[in-house]
């Protein structure tokens, strides 16, 4: 018996280090939502970078289950996706669900997820 591939959680920065076409999961804050190409900026500056980077979440697969308010600048989602690498600096994900993060614990999270990459 054979199910989904799993996802990989991962922290947003860590993202420019997945292969093309891995699957993943992780947390990031909406910084802007690009309609014309159903496109979802999202940031977390953890560990703090200059400039902070972005993820690109093509939302096209999700759009009909995505609620209006989980579009709001500075709402906190949850994304499961597979990586696409277009170009070396941009890191562009293809949405396979996205959800509401709620009120996070943003340090608990970071925590628990670097303690996760230690582990490994």
């Amino acid at each position: 018996m054979s199910g989904p591939v799993p996802s990989t959680l991962v922290l947003l920065s860590d993202l420019a280090n997945c292969s093309s076409g891995a699957k993943v999961r992780f947390l990031g804050c909406v910084d802007e939502y690009v309609v014309q190409t159903a496109t979802l900026r999202l940031k977390h500056d953890y560990p703090l970078s200059s400039p902070p980077i972005v993820a690109n979440v093509d939302m096209e697969h999700v759009l009909e289950r995505i609620k209006h308010h989980e579009l709001d600048v500075g709402t906190w989602l949850n994304v499961i996706g597979n990586v696409d690498r277009r170009g070396e600096q941009n890191v562009f994900v293809q949405a396979v669900t996205v959800w509401d993060a709620g009120n996070v614990n943003l340090d608990a999270y970071q925590r628990a997820v670097d303690k996760r990459k230690e582990a490994v």
